[in-house]
């Protein structure tokens, strides 16, 4: 990765501090992360990456001291941002103009990465329809002592109800301990509606398995169970994005997986390296997502049942 990058329409991108570090090593003696892996990682990944994030209003976490330093979200581009970034427009609560990126290109990846930006974020939702998301997301999040065996083990059961209502569903790992799957929909309902309609797939799990799965909202009383957090379908909310490292030590990655992988899959081994090689070789479960049929989110609710049904009857 050499100094300087080529923006759009020959803008130059200065690509500097190639040498930080931004990932400490995961364990004594294991490899740590500097920038400039970072930047060409972003490059080999982007052919994977960039179908996720295109048309999609991101919000960015940086963290200009590294991945154990202070971060702040960015949803509004900078006024230092190059003009040709793609961006979208929208104004917040209060009124005021927010310009989100909307990366398209290999270059907005590189600006991303330049700006320490260790995790990016994209919406539920499209530019074209910004309050009806295409995707609804399972969170599940174990709270210790539960981990990631626990997380995989509530994701079959999921897997086992979607499939009972005709749903299908893209697993990725959070880069943590937890997993996320992915659920492409019609966008003809509100955030409010799927998040309702998600809402009550966790109560129906909850109901199945309430030794291992919670709905509850005060950490505290989390303990050893798997937090299905249903409001992260909720407007304004995001998750990390396909292939979006996290700020822990070893630059552990969100990661797309096979089904047939979750059983014995383990996400520590997901690091930057082995992410690129991974898609190197062609192995990209998601390459199908984009393309995928958008599904009714209806044949959910009625599994879910009332509680579900009544969310989409409300229209």
């Amino acid at each position: 990765m050499t100094g300087e990058g080529v923006g759009r329409a020959g803008s130059p991108l200065r690509l500097t501090h190639l040498d930080k570090v931004l990932w400490p090593p995961a364990r004594p003696g294991g490899p740590s992360w500097t920038k400039g892996d970072y930047l060409h990682y972003l490059r080999a990944i982007s052919p994977h990456v960039l179908p996720h994030l295109r048309g999609r209003p991101l919000v960015l976490t940086r963290y200009p001291d590294g991945a154990l330093g202070p971060s702040f979200y960015q949803k509004n581009l900078p006024a230092t941002a190059p003009g040709w970034l793609p961006r979208f427009r929208q104004a917040s609560a209060s009124g005021r103009a927010i310009d989100y990126l909307v990366a398209a290109s290999l270059s907005d990846l590189l600006w991303i990465g330049q700006q320490a930006a260790i995790e990016f974020h994209p919406w539920l939702s499209t530019c074209a329809y910004p309050e009806q998301p295409d995707r609804a997301v399972v969170d599940l999040d174990p709270m210790p002592p539960a981990g990631f065996e626990d997380a995989r083990a509530v994701a079959a059961l999921v897997r086992e109800l979607l499939d009972r209502a005709g749903v299908a569903s893209w697993p990725k790992t959070s880069g943590a301990t937890g997993l996320h799957l992915f659920i492409p929909i019609r966008p003809i309902h509100t955030h409010r509606q799927v998040a309702l309609v998600m809402r009550a797939l966790g109560e129906l799990l909850l109901r199945l398995w309430p030794e291992r799965v919670t709905l509850e909202r005060r950490v505290a009383l989390r303990a050893g169970r798997v937090y299905f957090d249903y409001l992260q379908n909720a407007h304004g909310k995001t998750l990390c994005g396909p292939y979006s490292p996290r700020p822990l030590p070893g630059a552990p990655v969100s990661t797309p997986l096979e089904w047939a992988e979750v059983a014995d899959v383990r996400p520590e081994s997901f690091d930057l390296r082995a992410v690129a090689d991974r898609l190197a070789a062609g192995r990209d479960p998601f390459a199908g997502l984009c393309q995928a049929p958008p599904q009714d989110l209806r044949a959910l609710a009625d599994l879910a049942g009332a509680l579900g049904g009544a969310a989409l009857a409300r229209r």
